[in-house]
């Protein structure tokens, strides 16, 4: 008989020979990972159709949130990804409706849509804080939240049971501003930008603004699988199979060419920060944390028990 050891042994082997990067569907991300761990997502599916199956079997966001997402396409032609997906939406406001927060923090807001998602799940007489530091995304989501009665000044008739404050600004203040309330928070939802992810969360564990029995949900790190070219990462893993190219890269210094090579290089940049930052949490000794390879990646974070 084998031993438990071998047989470990032989299926960290197995289930590190399928590892890809994330595909994107609709412009909003998700990940896929080795068919040895997760059974349905095998090389030769069509994982867009997965993914779509997996929407289309789930309780719908209400309709509101289609309408959200169309108007996140039209005011950020190019970057309306930064909206999480109906299905991420939905899993976040489950998660409040289980783990029933009084306060939750979310660092970057965006239009709200991942705000509205979770108010949506979080019990009566509770408030959700949400930062942005950019001035037109702001203004959108104060308005939505104004429209929708999210807002303590929303029309009577309007309120909603949850309320959402909207701080704006750099996250970093916002998170000062909060620690001088002394304000403790249930659950966190990580989603602003990547190269301030260790500084945000050594902030919210060394101010205290984390209840013993909260948690912080990280997004995006897996960033496109681009993880796994950061340097720290480089010959640590095999080699993800070689996919396709739709056409042929420009390599002749046309402007174009320029341009490509720069998206990648920032994009690279960002998942290295990224990459950083899963190392940190990994090695922090006051916290535990597990990386899922759903969606673009998303990290649930507690401290240890009787760490403070």
């Amino acid at each position: 008989m084998m031993s438990i050891r071998r047989l470990t042994a032989l299926a960290v082997r197995k289930s590190t020979k399928a590892i890809k990067p994330t595909r994107s569907v609709c412009g909003f991300h998700f990940s896929c990972t080795s068919a040895a761990l997760n059974p349905s997502l095998k090389t030769d599916q069509d994982t867009g159709s997965i993914f779509r199956y997996s929407e289309q079997h789930s309780s719908p966001l209400p309709d509101k949130f289609a309408r959200l997402h169309a108007s996140s396409i039209e005011a950020y032609p190019t970057s309306a990804d930064k909206t999480v997906s109906a299905l991420q939406g939905r899993l976040l406001q489950l998660l409040m409706r289980m783990t029933r927060p009084r306060l939750v923090l979310e660092l970057g807001c965006f239009m709200g849509y991942s705000a509205m998602a979770m108010a949506g799940g979080m019990p009566k007489g509770t408030t959700l804080y949400t930062c942005e530091k950019d001035t037109k995304a702001a203004y959108l989501a104060r308005d939505l939240f104004m429209r929708h009665g999210y807002h303590t000044s929303s029309a009577e008739g309007t309120r909603q049971p949850v309320s959402i404050e909207l701080l704006e600004g750099e996250a970093m203040k916002s998170l000062q501003d909060l620690a001088n309330k002394r304000l403790q928070f249930d659950a966190v939802f990580l989603d602003a930008d990547k190269g301030n992810y260790i500084n945000y969360f050594n902030f919210i564990l060394e101010n205290d603004l984390l209840t013993s029995h909260g948690y912080i949900l990280a997004d995006n790190v897996l960033f496109r699988g681009m993880v796994l070219q950061s340097q720290g990462e480089r010959g640590s893993l095999p080699s993800p199979p070689a996919s396709p190219q739709l056409a042929p890269q420009s390599d002749d210094g046309s402007e174009s060419g320029l341009k490509q090579k720069r998206v990648k290089a920032s994009s690279q940049r960002t998942a290295d920060h990224v990459d950083a930052f899963n190392k940190h949490v990994k090695d922090d000794p006051r916290v535990e944390v597990v990386v899922l390879p759903i969606f673009d990646g998303l990290s649930i974070i507690m401290r240890k028990q009787g760490k403070r």
